[in-house]
């Protein structure tokens, strides 16, 4: 995209930002520096940091050219509530690292019948155990973070809007139907479903 039609449309967006009445506590996102980059439909926002006092949102050009106001806002205010809302640290991804190579030193200890082997081995089974639980509760409070950043975002510029943002990503990304597992993300539909839509 040129640079003349970057600006524009970098400005179409700081409009639809401006629209999104954030409250109090998300006030350092006012007047962000809106940049176009990519081809594609990703949002990233930077917060605020030394040398930079205002924040940073980048949009991909696919969305910037061809999302609706209400669907700009939408997605805009479903990130900023993530960034808001902070992202659980994940735990436990060691686990399966320490599942396989324990289990190698277990059947080696017993293939070659020496008891130092099985039980080096049977510890890392069970350490390895403990991190899946880890890695579990993680996954758990991860995918409960997504939803809670969703409805904070329907807080701020009501159900329609967020419903509205999903849909149009569901619509056009390759990823809407992937994962879903206990250690995925939620999907877009599995959002939507949560959201009632």
């Amino acid at each position: 995209m040129q640079g003349s039609h970057a600006q524009s449309y970098a400005q179409l967006i700081s409009e639809r930002v401006a629209e999104i009445p954030l409250p109090a506590e998300a006030a350092w996102f006012r007047d962000p520096e809106v940049l176009i980059a990519g081809d594609g439909i990703e949002v990233a926002i930077a917060a605020p940091v030394a040398g930079r006092p205002r924040p940073v949102l980048t949009v991909g050009e696919r969305l910037a050219v061809e999302a609706p106001r209400d669907v700009v806002k939408g997605i805009v205010a479903v990130h900023l509530a993530r960034v808001h809302l902070g992202t659980p640290e994940l735990a436990g991804l060691w686990a399966p690292f320490l599942l396989g190579c324990s289990t190698i030193v277990a059947l080696f200890g017993l293939l070659i019948g020496l008891a130092p082997f099985l039980f080096v081995g049977g510890i890392g089974l069970i350490f390895s155990v403990l991190g899946w639980r880890s890695r579990i509760e993680s996954a758990h409070a991860l995918r409960g973070r997504v939803h809670e950043a969703d409805e904070l975002a329907v807080s701020w510029v009501g159900r329609q809007s967020v419903t509205e943002a999903l849909r149009w990503l569901a619509g056009r990304s390759n990823h809407s139907h992937l994962g879903g597992g206990r250690l995925d993300p939620p999907t877009l539909n599995d959002r939507l479903t949560r959201l009632g839509a």
